[in-house]
Order: structure tokens, then sequence, then C-alpha cells
């Protein structure tokens, strides 16, 4: 079995029409955790604390699906077959739209740290940082950087419980636009509920690994060599809550 996450970045097309939508999600989530290969939906909201380089418009919801298979290309046909025979209700017309600027995508894991068997994502929060290699050259030297060491270093933060490493899947959806994709997504479990007070530890521990340059765990840690890497400018990274979750029956 293979772990991927499906995100699909969306939201109410205007404040009246919240309510429709979230009604819509908790009937959405537990239909999408019938088809195969799903074991969970999550529906989570932009946390209103972030890191001050956060400056761009977030989505306003983030549904995050977790799939288990050893298929996913032939899951991905079974997701697209209910949608065109109407197995899962239609979203509410009108009433939500996907965010332009954020490409819904499947992610495949490459790496865990601390290494989870079974991993599933159970805490009131999530961290995403998307970026990559300045030049594919560079990918290698990416991963190995934030599999040999990176994210256990993230996790000795407050309030950080694991850290993963992914990629983007080949297979996707006929609607995704590759060319978009992120090189890397790096996604962080939260088990905290003084969010904000782990958002402003994380944020120190990163200025102090900027200009120390070495770790130390809790307290600096640091980024990769200079040029090799860079935040993805049209995904922004973000702190997300969580609204609610359905786990397959």
């Amino acid at each position: 079995m293979a772990k991927s996450l499906l995100l699909v970045f969306g939201g109410p097309t205007a404040p009246e029409h919240e309510e429709e939508v979230h009604r819509w999600y908790e009937r959405h989530l537990e239909q999408m955790c019938e088809l195969p290969g799903i074991t969970a939906a999550h529906l989570y909201r932009p946390s209103a604390k972030q890191f001050p380089r956060t400056t761009a418009d977030l989505p306003q919801m983030l549904a995050v699906y977790e799939y288990d298979t050893i298929d996913l290309a032939t899951d991905i046909e079974a997701l697209a077959a209910a949608r065109r025979d109407g197995s899962l209700t239609a979203l509410p017309e009108g009433a939500y739209a996907f965010d332009p600027n954020y490409q819904s995508a499947y992610y495949n894991l490459v790496s865990s740290s601390p290494p989870v068997e079974g991993w599933t994502l159970d805490g009131p929060a999530i961290f995403m940082v998307f970026g990559g290699p300045t030049k594919p050259a560079l990918e290698e030297e990416i991963l190995r950087w934030y599999v040999d060491g990176h994210l256990e270093q993230i996790v000795s933060l407050p309030g950080f419980t694991a850290g993963h490493l992914l990629r983007p899947s080949t297979a996707q959806l006929p609607e995704a636009a590759p060319d978009k994709f992120p090189g890397v997504l790096a996604f962080y479990d939260f088990d905290e509920t003084d969010l904000a007070t782990s958002i402003d530890a994380a944020w120190k521990a990163h200025l102090e690994g900027m200009k120390r340059g070495t770790y130390e765990p809790g307290v600096s840690i640091p980024g990769p060599v200079q040029g090799v890497w860079a935040l993805d400018p049209q995904h922004q990274s973000a702190f997300y809550e969580l609204v609610t979750r359905r786990t397959r029956a």
C-alpha cells in the first residue's frame, strides 16, 4: 500500500453561501470515503495566525483526502466515474468555486519523520510548505536535505508531531495542470491547541536558523544551501485548522 493525498482548494463564492457549502461538505466527505482507496477526508480552513511572510490571500477552504492504495491511477478513475454518474452529490450551483490560484492535485508520500506506519491525519491543524529546487539538476539534493535531517528538525518544534515529504503524483485527474505543480510539498502534522504560540516559536526558530546556519532542537532550524531551493510563487505556504473530518466505515 502507498500513501497519497488529494488536496482541493476552494470556497463559497459569497459569504451568504458559506453555510450551504459547509452542509454540502458534510455529506461530500462521507461519500468520498466510500470510494476505492480513500481512507479519510478532512475539511480545513486557514488559521487566523500565519507566518509574517504569508501575505497573499489564502483559499477559504482546503479539503484533504487520504489514499492508501496500490493503484492510485485506477482509484482516480473511480473518482472521475463517480463524478460523471452522479454518485457524488453535485456542488451547490453558483455557491462554490475552486480557487484559481491553487492547483488541486494528488501528491505521493516520499518520506516521514518520525517514520510513520499507517499514517493518518488526526490532529487539529496542519502546516504545508510548497516549494522545490531552483533547477531540475538540484532535485535530488533537495530531497536528501528534507529526508536526511530537515523533517526531523522541524518536528523538534512545539506542537509539530510529524513531518512528511510528498511529490506530485504522475496520476492526476484529467483537469489537472501538471506544469503548475510545485516541485515538492512538505506537510506537517500538529497536535496543539495553542496554535498561535507554536507558530511564533516556529518563526523564531526559522529566523535563528537563517542567522546561525546550524541546528539546535526547538531553537534554530537552518534552511537549505542558498540558491538551491525556493518557495513556490503561486502556492502560499500556510497553517490550516480542522473544521471536520470523516473516516472510512
